[in-house]
């Protein structure tokens, strides 16, 4: 049995054991929960960078399409060796880029020449330079559409590349490319305590709220990834070593404990983050959030010399009931942030879904006049032939173009003309079914798609249209004016590959009406 001293040294190593287990168990406890809270806003903020990554490049995802479908595209790479047809393409380009906002639109041939450009005027002209190289041309090329970010080789500007093959009926003649502007994206990144890395399919950080992690490798890169970023010129010039990262712990939700040298780079000092990364739908790339983990080491630590400063004072048998109070206070005053917290998330999430929820209106909304815009219409026509086919029944379609509409805007002015194209949407909408297609093409020139409709009864459809249109005149600057409106109608065939024939012969059929004196319905 122990006497007197020897009691109280053991009381004493015991309670110097349970101080010393309790410190630990509540800084690790509370380094836990730092984690957790780490772990739900880098989620957060991972969920609102794939909201908004795309947003600016969402808008021109219809251009490449639509430039590799005009008709002075199609004559460039047909006749290459035409000064005149070029000529006109890089009008066309420039003109196309200066409306759309975006970096470069160019027209590369079969082979990855560049024969048309934008920049065409300008010294750093792409025009003569040959791309083949790059995987956006060898995407278009194989008949895919091309997405790909790099520096520009040319330009030496960083940009994000979308491609679109052009048909020369079912053969690829060339591709066309709108380049994008990205270098701003992730300058508005800098304002959290967080920091955002996007990591591409090599492996390498192309955008980053840390402008000295651009450019350089998550890790050290493979054979083949090096090989591939050799090849295909994507960032020429730019790339550095690896990002100097090392793992320290990982965690159980898929989180990572990591350690970075700070942005000089010399390994003086470290920063230690949890990492929280995600895949982006639509991409080979990866996103990073880096939660520096300062503020929950401090507060674990700073937990951790309460509970033993508490267990101390327990132990001395003074102020015990006022510690447990205070540590009750505490813990009800981190349950309520808890509960805030959580609920500003879900505030968040809802406004998240209602900006997902407009961007798409307005992805396939022409603003002007409501109707739906010549992308959405060309993503809805395959599923309409496709039901045609599959219970045979009949598909038609009305092209619509407003008569003397430069006219229009030449005598009373663009609000004039503007309004006469929303009349036509009105009339067109109140006319329409709820399975109808109406859909504005550019300008005062509009497409009808009617399933389960023969010509006959679209041509009747298309006269109705043109009737009422003429029988409301629009009141401007005190004249009514009379509009009237030309229509070609066609039909799908049974057996043909796509609408593209029936749509042509709509076309063709406006085209009569029009030669024809206008006001009028021809039927294909």
């Amino acid at each position: 049995m122990l006497n007197g001293p020897g009691k109280r040294i053991g009381y004493a190593l015991m309670a110097v054991t349970v101080i010393a287990l309790s410190t630990y168990f509540s800084w690790s406890a509370s380094r836990r929960d730092g984690i957790a809270d780490l772990g739900r806003e880098a989620a957060y903020h991972l969920e609102l960078s794939r909201a908004t990554l795309f947003a600016p490049t969402d808008k021109f995802g219809f251009l490449p399409e639509v430039v590799a479908n005009h008709a002075t595209v199609l004559d460039a790479l047909r006749h290459a060796d035409d000064p005149a047809s070029l000529a006109r393409a890089n009008q066309f380009l420039e003109q196309t880029n200066s409306t759309a906002k975006s970096a470069v639109i160019y027209l590369l041939d079969h082979a990855g020449l560049v024969i048309a450009a934008s920049n065409w005027r300008e010294p750093d002209s792409f025009v003569g330079q040959n791309y083949a190289f790059r995987p956006y041309f060898q995407d278009a090329i194989a008949r895919r559409t091309g997405r790909f970010y790099g520096m520009g080789t040319t330009s030496m500007r960083p940009g994000y590349y979308l491609s679109h093959p052009v048909l020369a009926g079912n053969q690829v003649i060339g591709a066309a490319v709108v380049k994008i502007d990205m270098s701003d994206l992730d300058q508005g990144w800098g304002r959290s305590r967080e920091e955002v890395a996007v990591e591409d399919g090599n492996g390498v950080i192309f955008l980053s709220s840390r402008p000295e992690w651009k450019y350089r490798p998550m890790q050290a890169l493979t054979k083949e990834a090096g090989e591939q970023l050799r090849r295909t010129h994507q960032y020429d010039k730019v790339l550095m070593p690896a990002l100097p990262m090392s793992l320290l712990e990982q965690l159980p939700g898929g989180e990572q404990i990591v350690e970075v040298r700070p942005g000089d780079m010399d390994g003086s000092a470290l920063e230690r983050f949890l990492l929280k990364s995600g895949t982006l739908p639509g991409s080979d790339w990866t996103i990073h959030v880096f939660a520096p983990m300062k503020q929950a080491d401090m507060v674990a630590r700073r937990v951790a010399l309460l509970t033993a400063g508490a267990l101390v004072l327990l132990a001395l048998a003074l102020l015990y009931l006022q510690q447990l109070l205070d540590r009750a206070r505490e813990r009800e005053r981190s349950r309520k942030a808890l509960e805030e917290a959580h609920q500003e998330l879900e505030h968040k999430h809802r406004e998240l879904q209602q900006l997902s929820e407009e961007l798409h209106i307005a992805s396939i909304t022409d603003p002007l006049t409501g109707a739906y815009n010549r992308r959405f219409f060309f993503e809805t026509i395959p599923k309409l032939v496709s039901a045609a086919n599959r219970h045979d029944f009949p598909l038609s379609f009305i092209a619509i173009d407003v008569d003397h509409f430069k006219r229009i805007n030449d005598m009373y002015g663009h609000p004039a003309g503007d309004k006469v194209l929303q009349m036509l949407t009105g009339i067109c909408k109140d006319s329409l079914r709820e399975a109808d297609v109406f859909a504005r093409f550019g300008g005062e020139e509009f497409m009808m798609a009617l399933p389960n409709t023969h010509a006959e009864d679209a041509r009747l459809v298309a006269d109705r249209l043109r009737l009422l249109l003429m029988n409301r005149p629009v009141e401007i600057r005190g004249d009514a004016l009379v509009i009237s409106v030309s229509c070609g109608v066609s039909a799908y065939r049974a057996g043909e590959d796509d609408a593209g024939p029936a749509l042509k012969r709509a076309d063709d059929a406006l085209y009569v009406a029009k030669s024809n004196g206008r006001n009028r319905v021809v039927v294909e």
